[in-house]
């Protein structure tokens, strides 16, 4: 599969788009899928993509070097402010799937996915519309792989260490001014000052360094995380690590550094997390954050700012985004067709497979000779119908129907292969199954399934199919659940 993630990021512009573009990079790898940055950057996103399939230039300004590398594309994400709405109508062309990172409703964009993880977007006032389907809120916010899952915060009675962090550019050179305001104002409290791969104040900063500062270069999100659970609060930028900060629990003083920042600011106090102190520009800010610090030295606010940041980011956004669109792309990839001898070895790698044993009601390894025996029995067999999954050309599972003409009942076996397991694919092939099976026996008037009762997944699939639980058994010595449709209910 190509999927191909498109976005901007520098010196002069910040990295957060870069930055939730890799959570999407990295939930695209832990499904096995391997995608392929391609950012409009200067020199100093290098530091972002260690270990990344990417490529950096111009694709603002060099849009046919761009279409050729997007060309037969099966997904192509596009995080941008930049980019006009040409571009993304001609990658909604080249590419099968497209989905749009939006932050304001910046434009009109064309068929595809709208994604925006920002808190209460989705009472926003997106058009409705038939060729869009959008993902909205925090269960879309895209984190990091470090934040992912994060142990529970400990706050402390009191305030004793404060992490000051503007992104990797400081484009506002808050740095040192929110540093010099800590030391004068609270010069026993500890600080851990984030210092970016692109910082101009460098030698401003080090200046203010004293023995109660710690200044952290360059650091990975392993070490982000790590500081942000040692700290009681935190003096942070508005953009992408404020949902960083709101999983780990970390009481926090936003301040806005651009103005694309102000939705999240603004959603993060709203629900209760984030204490806002204002612009960057603004003159009076250094009082503005003085007086949030002296709300935040009461541990029982923290305590409650801490719950509530880790209630709105549950950290599982980029593996609901990868799992949705994934979805959608295979569904509509998606063929049934009948089984022949050439499935053979398909169908007997499937079966072998660990999780498919696993839940079957006979867990012993099955033996090629005894598979191609069973087969050609099945496939022989007038009284079952034996359907292949295929995606994109590809073998992906298998359904069956064993029919009990005399009760005008047929009984269902599925199994789909790891490459589409876990993508919410069940309950779509099951009923696109049974179309075909009314197809072939028109007489059929009822469908069982048989479940082992510890299969929770394949009980919830059968559920979500219209399937209706009938009853316990037991099958080989193993606990069983017997769920059954009613044809005239579809």
């Amino acid at each position: 599969m190509k999927v191909c993630i498109l976005t901007e990021g520098g010196k002069n512009i910040g990295f957060g788009h870069i930055t939730r573009c890799i959570s999407v990079y990295q939930a695209f790898e832990e499904a096995g899928i391997h995608p392929e940055l391609i950012i409009n950057g200067d020199e100093t996103v290098l530091g972002f993509l260690k270990d990344k399939n990417c490529k950096i230039f111009d694709w603002l300004n060099n849009r046919e070097s761009l279409f050729a590398l997007v060309r037969d594309a099966d997904i192509v994400f596009i995080d941008s402010y930049l980019a006009d709405y040409d571009l993304y109508e001609k990658i909604s062309i080249i590419a099968k799937t497209g989905v749009y990172f939006d932050d304001n409703i910046r434009i009109k964009y064309p068929t595809g996915f709208v994604l925006n993880g920002a808190v209460f977007a989705e009472r926003m006032p997106y058009p409705e519309r038939s060729d869009v389907r959008y993902l909205l809120g925090t269960r879309y916010t895209p984190l990091k792989k470090e934040f992912w899952d994060v142990p529970e915060k400990p706050i402390r009675p009191i305030l004793e260490t404060a992490m000051i962090t503007f992104g990797g550019a400081d484009i506002r050179n808050l740095t040192p001014k929110v540093l010099k305001l800590l030391q004068n104002a609270y010069p026993r409290l500890f600080k851990k000052v984030i210092v970016g791969s692109s910082f101009q104040n460098i030698a401003d900063i080090e200046k203010l360094r004293d023995s109660n500062t710690d200044l952290i270069y360059y650091p990975d999100a392993t070490e982000m995380k790590k500081i942000m659970l040692e700290s009681d609060v935190v003096i942070s930028a508005g953009g992408q690590t404020l949902y960083e900060l709101a999983k780990v629990g970390v009481p926090t003083i936003a301040v806005s550094v651009a103005e694309n920042q102000s939705a999240n600011i603004m959603g993060c106090q709203k629900a209760g997390f984030t204490e806002y102190a204002g612009d960057g520009a603004n003159g009076e800010l250094p009082d503005k954050i003085s007086r949030k610090i002296e709300l935040l030295k009461d541990n029982n606010t923290r305590e409650c700012r801490s719950k509530l940041g880790r209630k709105i980011i549950d950290g599982a956004g980029s593996s609901r985004i990868v799992k949705d669109v994934l979805s959608d792309f295979h569904k509509k990839q998606l063929v049934l067709r009948r089984a022949t001898l050439a499935d053979a070895e398909d169908l007997f790698n499937l079966a072998n497979e660990h999780t498919v044993r696993r839940n079957s009601f006979s867990q012993d390894k099955i033996e090629w000779a005894d598979h191609t025996r069973w087969l050609n029995e099945r496939l022989g067999d007038g009284n079952c119908l034996f359907l292949i999954v295929d995606c994109s050309d590809k073998f992906a599972g298998q359904v069956r129907f064993d029919m009990i003409l005399r009760q005008s009942e047929a009984v269902i076996n599925i199994g789909l292969s790891k490459s589409v397991r876990g993508l919410g694919l069940s309950a779509f092939v099951i009923n696109k199954s049974i179309e075909e099976l009314l197809k072939a026996h028109r007489d059929v008037r009822l469908i069982k399934a048989y479940i082992k009762e510890s299969n929770i997944a394949s009980v919830k699939a059968f559920e979500k199919a219209g399937f209706r639980f009938l009853e316990n058994t037991m099958i080989n010595g193993c606990k069983a659940r017997v769920y059954e449709r009613v044809v005239s209910d579809r």
